[in-house]
């Protein structure tokens, strides 16, 4: 566990690029888009904290879950914000991703924040079934589908907890 100030910058490039493999093609159709500098500021916030996960050796870099401790808007509830979780190719579907939110719950419990939020894309089925599957549901700030004259606009994320 660390902070993004004490991560030197070829670990944060290892986060980065492993978002920009898995995440970007959701990012870049969606109203957030895709803004690398943008994601790498974020990244590097003062209060963002990483669980770096290694494989077998110290330098086989295997994924990362991100967090904030910050608070929901309303009302103002003390949260753990889940940032990001990438896990490369050979760690996904085996109970890792599932250890990485489990041990973020945990640090919620042991600081005494009782609500996880975190935000989704809808085109990412899998992730949203991963987190439904873990017990988030879509919380009271999650945006909603708008209806216009002629249509609905579809939302195209969605902030669980």
């Amino acid at each position: 566990l660390c902070y993004a100030a004490s991560l030197d910058e070829e670990l944060l490039q290892n986060c980065f690029d492993l978002i920009e493999r898995t995440s970007r093609h959701d990012y870049a159709p969606s109203s957030i888009g895709w803004h690398a500098k943008r994601k790498l500021r974020e990244m590097k916030e003062k209060e963002m904290r990483y669980i770096l996960l290694y494989g077998n050796k110290a330098q086989d870099f295997a994924g990362f879950l991100s967090f904030m401790l910050t608070y929901d808007s309303v009302p103002a509830v003390p949260v753990l914000y889940v940032y990001e979780i990438h896990l490369e190719k050979a760690y996904r579907s085996k109970g890792v991703g599932k250890g990485l939110m489990r041990i973020a719950e945990d640090i919620a419990r042991k600081v005494g924040v009782e609500k996880i939020m975190l935000t989704c894309f809808r085109s990412n089925v899998k992730a949203r079934a991963f987190y439904v599957a873990l017990g988030y549901v879509a919380d009271a700030s999650s945006p909603e589908d708008r209806e216009t004259r002629n249509k609905v606009v579809k939302t195209d994320y969605v902030i669980m907890s």
